[in-house]
Formats: C-alpha cells, sequence, structure tokens
C-alpha cells in the first residue's frame, strides 16, 4: 500500500536523487559559465546575467558581458537542454520496447535527424537560415519514424520486433548516405570541416536562437509525452492489460515514438551526434525514481542534462579544440553497453 514504510522510502530516496541531480546540474552549469581564457569571477557572472535580464546592462561596452551573456550562457543553456531532450527521447524509448538497452537511435531517428542536418549543411542552407538544420533534421526524423512504422504496421498492429529490426535497417542506410555527403563534401575542406565537426557532437558559437529552438521542442515534446506517461506505465507491464484499461495501445504508441522523435531530432539539430545520452540517463534514474513514467521522464532529462554539461566542461578543459562531445560521451556509453549486454546474458535465448 502507498502508506507503507517502504512506500515512503522509496518515495523519500526518489526526491532525494531527483534535488541532487538538481544541485549537480546548477553547479555544473555555474561552472561550465566561467571556463574559458577569459576568467571571470562567479560574483560578476551573477551580475551580469541580472543586469542583461532587467535591461540595466543593454548597452553595455564591457566585453565580459558580450562574453558571458552571448557566448558562455547560451553555450551552456544549450547544453542543458540538449541533454535534458536525449534523457527523455531515451526513457521513452526504453518504455515502449520494454528494454533498458533501448535508446533514442534504436527505429532510425537519430541517423535521420543527422542526415537532415548533414544535407542542410552540405547544400548551405544553414548558412541563408539558422533555422533550415533544425527543419531538416526534425523532418527526416519523423519521415525516417513514419516510414519504419509503415513497415512495422499491419492491419491496424504494430509490431514492437519489426519496429527494431526496421529501424536498424534505417540506421544503416541513413548511415551510408551521410557518409556519402561527407565523402561530396571533401572538395570544399571548410565545408567537410563543419559537417564532421558537427557529426561528433559540438556546442562551439551557441546563440540565444539555439537555446530558444531547443527550449521550445523540449518543452512541447516533454509536455505531451507526459500526457501519455500513464498509458505507458500500463503498456509496460502488459498490452493486453493496457487494452482492458481502456488504453489505445497503437495511438499512444505512436504518439510517444513521434515525441520521441521530435526531441532526438532537435538535439542533434543543435548540437550534432551525441551518443549514449538516452540509453545511460533513464537507465540509471529508473534504479532510484523508479519506473514511474511521471517520474522517470523528467528525471531522465534532468541526469542527461548534467552529462551533456559535464562533458561539455571536460572538452573544454583536456580537448585541446579536438575532442568532441559525441566522441566522449561514446567512450562512456560503448563501455556502459557492453556491461548491460553482459549483466543480461543469461536472459538472452541460447542456442
Amino acid at each position: 500500500m502507498k502508506s507503507s514504510p517502504g512506500w515512503q522510502r522509496e518515495r523519500l530516496r526518489a526526491v532525494v536523487a531527483v534535488l541532487v541531480v538538481i544541485g549537480v546540474l546548477l553547479a555544473g552549469m555555474v561552472f561550465s559559465v566561467t571556463i574559458g581564457p577569459w576568467e571571470i569571477a562567479p560574483a560578476k557572472i551573477g551580475r551580469i546575467a541580472i543586469e542583461m535580464l532587467f535591461g540595466s546592462a543593454a548597452g553595455s561596452n564591457d566585453p565580459a558581458t558580450a562574453i558571458v551573456w552571448y557566448g558562455r550562457i547560451p553555450r551552456t543553456l544549450t547544453g542543458v537542454l540538449v541533454g535534458f531532450a536525449l534523457g527523455c527521447a531515451g526513457a521513452i524509448m526504453q518504455g515502449i520496447f520494454k528494454n533498458p538497452m533501448a535508446s533514442p537511435g534504436i527505429i532510425g531517428t537519430s541517423s535521420g535527424a543527422a542526415l537532415g542536418a548533414v544535407l542542410a549543411i552540405y547544400f548551405g542552407l544553414a548558412a541563408g537560415s539558422l533555422y533550415m538544420v533544425p527543419l531538416f533534421s526534425v523532418s527526416v526524423a519523423f519521415l525516417s519514424l513514419l516510414v519504419v512504422l509503415g513497415i512495422a504496421t499491419t492491419g491496424g498492429l504494430t509490431s514492437r520486433y519489426t519496429l527494431l529490426l526496421g529501424g536498424i535497417a534505417f540506421n544503416a542506410i541513413f548511415t551510408a548516405l551521410t557518409s556519402v555527403v561527407i565523402v561530396l563534401s571533401t572538395e570544399q575542406f571548410e565545408m567537410a570541416r563543419k559537417v564532421v565537426s558537427w557529426l561528433m557532437g559540438d556546442l562551439n558559437n551557441r546563440s540565444w536562437e539555439h537555446v530558444v529552438i531547443i527550449a521550445v521542442i523540449a518543452l512541447v515534446a516533454l509536455l505531451g509525452s507526459l500526457l501519455f506517461a500513464r498509458d505507458l506505465n500500463i503498456i509496460m507491464v502488459s498490452e493486453e492489460q493496457a487494452r482492458n484499461f481502456g488504453v489505445n495501445v497503437g495511438l499512444s504508441r505512436n504518439f510517444l515514438l513521434f515525441f520521441s522523435a521530435l526531441l532526438t531530432g532537435g538535439a542533434i539539430a543543435v548540437a550534432g551526434g551525441i551518443g549514449f545520452v538516452g540509453l545511460i540517463a533513464p537507465h540509471m534514474m529508473r534504479s532510484f525514481v523508479g519506473s514511474d513514467n511521471r517520474i522517470l521522464l523528467p528525471s531522465a532529462g534532468l541526469l542527461g542534462a548534467v552529462m551533456v554539461v559535464y562533458a561539455d566542461c571536460l572538452v573544454r578543459i583536456v580537448g585541446s579544440g579536438g575532442l568532441r562531445i559525441g566522441v566522449l560521451t561514446a567512450l562512456l556509453g560503448g563501455p556502459f553497453f557492453l556491461y548491460l549486454i553482459i549483466r543480461d546474458r543469461k536472459k538472452y535465448v541460447y542456442f
């Protein structure tokens, strides 16, 4: 029962875990804004932020104001929102597939979003408008999802396993097409450098426009996902039981997949290829807050934000301009994924 001491301890542990993650995230954000060749004290950073928010420093010619307000703060907030989006997307995918090893890239949305963004960069559309990369990224992510859903759906019913296999196939196709674009862009050195750097995950030169783009996407997708979080909880137990409770399993699953694609496409559009955040964040938070997606979705988002912010800090401190966030998260996420495989290998069917 919910009034039992055991349930109260679990609720307390969840609250403490969320508060700790929020505290770690805030500390990381402050640290991130202080990193740079121009040393600026945290107190001055806070003063600049307050002055700019209330308009008292709008016309200031102080270089520190430009560095903090137009450079470091947008970069940090973009990283927070990108990590939040990837963490939420991973929690949705793991719930839909009932598999802790699922991630946003499992049904082709990540590779589709990457292809869309690379095409926008290659054809020069990104230079004309900042919104072209997100538009192409999210559009191709949705298109790939529609195609995979179409392949996996027969007679109004969607096979989770066919959806997975179709996603793997489209991942290979989109990755190959992205490689073709990279090869074609090698004749233009600067273009090729931008594409390759972007694919490795990068938060350099992010502006307030990037913050607005990913903030709107993350907010819309999170609110939409939370509307179906209760349905997802029941579907995770049993799809047959969910139908008995009046849940439209197909509708709920498709909407959640769309929100996951929106989160993934938006994150990739503004930050490039940052992998494994959607795998690690929800898996770790589930052990603290439980499997209730009404709590898990935002909690996984918060831990995803922590991962991206601290990865960005580490890249800026030791990377010397060569290391990228996506490379670092892959170096951490790859061994974690292998750990999950080894831990759960007894659950697999042997032949």
